[in-house]
């Protein structure tokens, strides 16, 4: 049976860096990131290696990483560092749940870890609670838009993002109860010239804010919003298109996955972090009206306090 723990995880996550680990392991924890992009994506990848860094620094670990690696390489590069000693092997991104699980099974010494993939047997799995978030920068969506359309656009789907897009919805029809949100899709994380097309695709449709939820991919949607004098609100990026953006850290929770990894309490179960912090909404454009800005604020405020709630499930 799959186990769901619920971390009020950014007051977790942040302790890391201020609280003294006693490790359970005699050496530093060896953890290799398979990435679907590149590190220099100002994006989820190179957040997650930013993670890396902070593993380094704060728990001495021996870290590697593979950049672009391919839906069709996964398991082949994750099981490489399974066999090569790595304590812990990272699939960063939902995308990685069926090869994580594949190697789980053929390497149960390795601690196998998904970042923003859905609860999987024998794999550790770390997520935002999706659903928050989408909601807080759809609230702001569906009060800004002019035309009552917006969308997502991913590169494919799988759980995280559809999770995303329903928070999405339901913020974006909070504030607009008629309005409508299309869902697209690239096939390509990083392919900036693919995201652009598709953005003009969604506009041509009346869009007129669009949620990248990308790798490098975002940069094209930014341009085409840019282009067409629409806007968008971001998932993990910012740009000067942005109404408002979600801060999902996860340079902090992979940092505090190998802090428990150290101290032995580390499971094979899924780990929720939910929001905790104003800090986790970015700031708003001079595009947002103050009293969206209150409403979201207030919307944050619920959420917090379990008066407004998701499920992921």
């Amino acid at each position: 049976m799959l186990h769901h723990l619920k971390v009020a995880a950014l007051a977790a996550v942040t302790a890391i860096g201020t609280l003294a680990v006693t490790p359970a392991f005699a050496e530093a924890p060896r953890v290799a990131v398979a990435l679907p992009g590149m590190i220099t994506d100002r994006a989820f990848n190179e957040n997650v290696y930013n993670g890396l860094v902070m593993a380094e620094e704060q728990f001495g670990a021996d870290t590697a990483y593979t950049e672009n690696v391919s839906q069709a390489t996964q398991v082949e590069v994750m099981s490489d560092y399974a066999r090569r000693g790595y304590d812990i092997v990272v699939g960063a991104g939902g995308e990685y749940t069926d090869a994580a699980e594949r190697v789980a099974a053929s390497f149960p010494e390795t601690t196998v870890i998904v970042l923003n993939g859905a609860p999987t047997e024998g794999v550790t799995t770390i997520n935002y609670n999706n659903p928050e978030f989408g909601y807080l920068v759809g609230l702001v969506a569906g009060h800004v838009s002019e035309t009552g359309v917006a969308a997502a656009l991913s590169a494919q789907e799988f759980a995280a993002f559809t999770n995303v897009v329903d928070g999405f919805r339901k913020g974006f029809q909070t504030a607009n109860p008629e309005g409508e949100v299309l869902v697209a899709y690239t096939n390509d994380w990083a392919d900036i010239a693919k995201a652009k097309e598709a953005s003009f695709n969604l506009i041509s449709q009346d869009v007129d804010v669009i949620l990248p939820y990308l790798d490098a991919g975002w940069v094209g949607v930014a341009q085409a919003a840019e282009e067409r004098g629409i806007h968008t609100v971001g998932i993990l990026h910012e740009s000067d298109t942005n109404l408002v953006s979600a801060r999902l850290d996860f340079a902090r929770a992979l940092a505090w996955a190998v802090e428990k990894y150290q101290d032995g309490t580390l499971e094979p179960q899924d780990y929720v972090i939910h929001l905790t912090s104003v800090d986790q909404l970015g700031d708003f454009s001079d595009a947002v009206p103050e009293d969206v800005r209150a409403r979201a604020l207030e919307a944050v405020e619920k959420i917090k306090s379990g008066a407004l709630s998701f499920d992921t499930e």
